[in-house]
C-alpha cells in the first residue's frame, strides 16, 4: 500500500532528472576555473606585446619569445575550457561533444610524447636520427643575440645556457663555436667589439655561491692559419657543450621523471575526459526522455517505486 501511494505522489510530481548536478557543476565549475586562469595568461601576455611593440616576423620570433608563448597558451586553454564551461552549464550535447573530442587529441599527443621519452631513454641514438629538436632554427637565435632590440630573447637564452650548463644552440660538444656567428662574437679581423672572440657571460662555469663576472666569457675563441675556429686562451672558464645536446642529455637522463609527470598529468585529464562523456550520455538520455508520451513516464515511475 505505502508503494503505491508513493507511485501516486510521484506521478504529480515533476519527473526525475536523469542529469547528475555533481557531475554537471563539478564540471562546470573545473573548466571555469581554468578558464579564468587562461584569460588571465592571455591578458597579461597580450599587455607585455603591446608594452613591447612586438613584432613577430617569423616563426623564430614567435617560439623564442615568452610574451607571445603566454598569450598563444592561455588563448588556446580559453577556447578549450570554453566548450566545457558552457557544455555542462547549458547542457550542450554538441559543446560537449567538441570538447571530448580536442582533449582527445591532446591526450593522443601527450601520449606520443611519452613514447618519444622512452624511445630517447632506451635508444639514445634515435636522438640525433629522428632530429626533432630545431638545431637551425635555435642557430638563428645566436645571431640575433644582441643584434635585436629584444631583451626577452637575449634572457630566454641566457636562462636556457645557465640551466643546461651549455654555450651556444648547436647539438655538438664544441657549441659554444656557434657564437662566432653572431656579428658581436665572432672572431674575424674586421670585427672591432670588445666581445669579438667571446660568449655571454650565461656561458661561464659558475660555482655556487660565486659572483657572476660578466667578463669571464672574454677571449675563448681563435682562428688559426687556415682560419678555422680554435680554443682560445681562456676556454676552460666556459661549458663547451652545446644546448641542443645538452638538452638531448638531460631529457635522457630524466627520462623516468619526465614519463611519470606526463602520467600524472594524463590520469586527471583522462578522468575529465570521462565526466564528460558520462554528462553528455545523460544529457541524452533526459532528452530522449522528455520526447517519450506521458503514459511511459507513469509506468517507468511505478518501476521505479
Amino acid at each position: 500500500m505505502d508503494t503505491l501511494r508513493r507511485t501516486f505522489r510521484r506521478r504529480h510530481r515533476k519527473d526525475y532528472s536523469e542529469i547528475n548536478p555533481m557531475l554537471k557543476y563539478f564540471l562546470f565549475f573545473e573548466n571555469f576555473l581554468i578558464w579564468l586562469v587562461g584569460l588571465a595568461m592571455t591578458a597579461i601576455g597580450a599587455y607585455v606585446l603591446y608594452i613591447k611593440k612586438k613584432v613577430v616576423k617569423d616563426a623564430f620570433d614567435f617560439f623564442l619569445d615568452p610574451s607571445t608563448l603566454m598569450t598563444t597558451g592561455g588563448a588556446i586553454i580559453v577556447f578549450i575550457t570554453f566548450f566545457g564551461c558552457m557544455g555542462a552549464l547549458r547542457e550542450n550535447v554538441c559543446f560537449l561533444k567538441t570538447y571530448n573530442y580536442i582533449l582527445g587529441f591532446i591526450f593522443l599527443g601527450e601520449m606520443a610524447l611519452i613514447i618519444l621519452i622512452f624511445v630517447f631513454y632506451y635508444v639514445p641514438e634515435s636522438r640525433d636520427k629522428l632530429g626533432i629538436f630545431p638545431e637551425k632554427s635555435l642557430s638563428e637565435a645566436i645571431v640575433k643575440y644582441g643584434v635585436e632590440d629584444d631583451d626577452d630573447m637575449v634572457n630566454l637564452i641566457d636562462n636556457i645556457q645557465k640551466t643546461l650548463q651549455c654555450c651556444g644552440m648547436d647539438n655538438t660538444d664544441d657549441g659554444y663555436r656557434g657564437w662566432a656567428k653572431n656579428i658581436y662574437y665572432n672572431c674575424s679581423e674586421s670585427n672591432n667589439s670588445p666581445e669579438a672572440c667571446s660568449v655571454p657571460h650565461s656561458c661561464c662555469k659558475i660555482k655556487p655561491g660565486e659572483e657572476i663576472n660578466i667578463l669571464c666569457g672574454r677571449k675563448v675563441m681563435q682562428y688559426d692559419k687556415n682560419g678555422n675556429i680554435m680554443d682560445g686562451p681562456y676556454i676552460s672558464r666556459i661549458n663547451k657543450e652545446g644546448c641542443v645536446k645538452s638538452l638531448g642529455t638531460w631529457i635522457q637522463t630524466n627520462a623516468m621523471v619526465l614519463g611519470g609527470i606526463l602520467l600524472g598529468i594524463l590520469l586527471p585529464q583522462m578522468f575529465v575526459m570521462c565526466m564528460s562523456r558520462s554528462l553528455r550520455d545523460q544529457i541524452k538520455i533526459q532528452k530522449s526522455k522528455w520526447n517519450r508520451p506521458k503514459r511511459y513516464h507513469d509506468n517507468r515511475a511505478f518501476e521505479r517505486y
